[in-house]
Parts: structure tokens; sequence; C-alpha cells
């Protein structure tokens, strides 16, 4: 009996698809019968998917059609969000004459473009707004600088050109020149010129009234309300002048009123004095600290 029931409880435990069904008195398997009748595709099928197909088609084609010519979809409205009052109504202006037509066909990379080739305009991005407005978000360049360059410009911090400039006390920024012109290397001494700019700390930046670059590498500073040329080298700037600051009584007490004082060599200054002393006109190098 309990030998029945052991093999009772292993037979339980064999997976369902292993078990072999039970047949009633009288029954008996029957023989898994397949379907093996072919289906045949007639030409009239054949024609009916073609015709399909080309309803499809067809369908596709005019609904297109339709929306590229909807009047509902045509561009009747421009946005454009600037910070920059001038540039937005200068964009919104220009927008204003010329139909955009249908908003589906409009082309947003090629419109990118033409705006970012404004003079003012560093980058922008263009949405469409269904069913017929266009929204232009422009990222305005910033006035750094004013550029002498075959006249007075006005420039952002990559040296880029903004617009003329005819009146110099129209804006509080320093005038970036250079001996010859920028006739050579202009954007590397403006990055150096511009680096000197931002190195220097907040009082002095407000004082400067122009630095001049040159073809050795050294960078000539004037201040407001100071006759003084502070003439300093690339690499550091802001410490050359802070060293002036510091030794500029004991210069003075020196040589006198000062006109310029050199200190883009390494280790020397160079005194040039507003009125030279009788008998001595050659500037005298300091060595000293």
């Amino acid at each position: 009996m309990a030998t029945a029931i052991g093999e009772l409880g292993r037979e339980r435990k064999r997976p369902l698809f292993a078990r072999r069904p039970i047949l009633r008195p009288g029954e008996k398997d029957l023989p898994l019968q397949r379907n093996r009748r072919r289906r045949v595709l007639r030409p009239k099928h054949v024609l009916a998917l073609f015709a399909l197909q080309a309803a499809i088609f067809a369908g596709v084609r005019e609904a297109y059609l339709f929306l590229i010519t909807w009047d509902e979809l045509a561009i009747r409205k421009v946005d454009v969000v600037c910070a920059k009052d001038n540039l937005r109504r200068a964009l919104q202006d220009h927008f204003a004459v010329p139909r955009l037509g249908n908003i589906l066909l409009c082309d947003l990379q090629a419109l990118r473009s033409d705006i970012r080739r404004l003079a003012w305009v560093q980058d922008a991005s263009i949405q469409k707004v269904f069913p017929s407005t266009l929204r232009i978000t422009v990222i305005e360049r910033k006035p750094f600088a004013l550029l002498d360059r075959g006249g007075l410009w006005l420039a952002d911090g990559e040296g880029r050109v903004l617009e003329p400039v005819y009146d110099l006390g129209e804006y509080a920024l320093p005038v970036i020149s250079d001996e010859t012109g920028f006739g050579s290397g202009f954007y590397d001494k403006w990055e150096a010129a511009s680096r000197c700019c931002t190195s220097l700390p907040p009082s002095e930046q407000a004082r400067l009234l122009g630095i001049r670059s040159n073809d050795y590498g050294s960078l000539e500073l004037r201040f407001r309300e100071d006759p003084v040329r502070v003439v300093v080298g690339r690499v550091s700037p802001a410490e050359d002048l802070a060293r002036f600051r510091r030794r500029r009584a004991a210069w003075e007490g020196l040589a006198g009123p000062l006109a310029v004082v050199d200190m883009s060599y390494d280790g020397r200054v160079y005194l040039r004095a507003a009125v030279p002393p009788a008998g001595d006109p050659v500037p005298q190098p300091d060595k000293g600290d």
C-alpha cells in the first residue's frame, strides 16, 4: 500500500506536458492532421493588392498637397524673443515684409543661418508653433571694448565688430589698438588684450582707458586721469600693474614725474620721466623690485 502511494506521488511530480492523457474504455489515440491546403494568389488578388497600394499612395499624396497649400498653415506671425530692443524690432520688421510660406515647408536651419549672420546675433533657435507662428529666440553678443582698426568700432569679447562708433564718450569701454593698426596677428593680439583686461581687478578695469599692443608681445595700459603709460607683459599683466602701484612713489622719487613705466622685461623696469632731469636725458633701468 505504501509503495503504491509513493508511485502516485512521483507521478504527480511529473511535468504536465510529460503526462499522457487518460483514455476511457473504447477510445484510442487519433493522429494529428495538418492542413496541407495551399493558398494560391490569383491574378485578381494581385490586381486588388496593387489597387489598394495605389489608393493608399494617392490618398497620402492628396493629403500632403492639401496640407502644404492649406491657407491655415501659412506663416502669419513671427515672435522674436531678445533682450536687445533694437535687434528685436529689426528682426520683427524684417519678417513682417516677406511671406515665409507654409509652416510645414519652412527650412528652420536655413533661416537660423541667415539670422546668425547678423552682427549682433551670437546664436538663435527657431520653433514652429502650429498652426501659423514661428518663435525665434536670439542670444545677442555683448559689447566688450572699442576696437581702433580703420575707424572706431564696437566689438564683443571675440573681437567681432558689432557696429561703428561715432562718439567715444557714448561707451564707457576701453579702446584696444595696435601700433601697426593690426596689420598682422589680429586675433592673437586681441586675445592678449582681452585677457589682460579681464585679469585686472574691478577697480582697475573701471579706470582703464585703453590697451595698445605691438609686435613685441607687450601691452601698454592707459588709465583715466593718469598720464603714466604702463607697459606690461602678456604673461602676468595684473601682477605687473600691481607692482607698479606698489613702487610708483619710490620710482617717482628717483626719476620725478613719470611718463612711461616699461615692465615687460624680465627682471628690469625702464622708467621714462615726463621731464628728463638736466644733463641726464637717457632713461636709466631699475633692477630692483
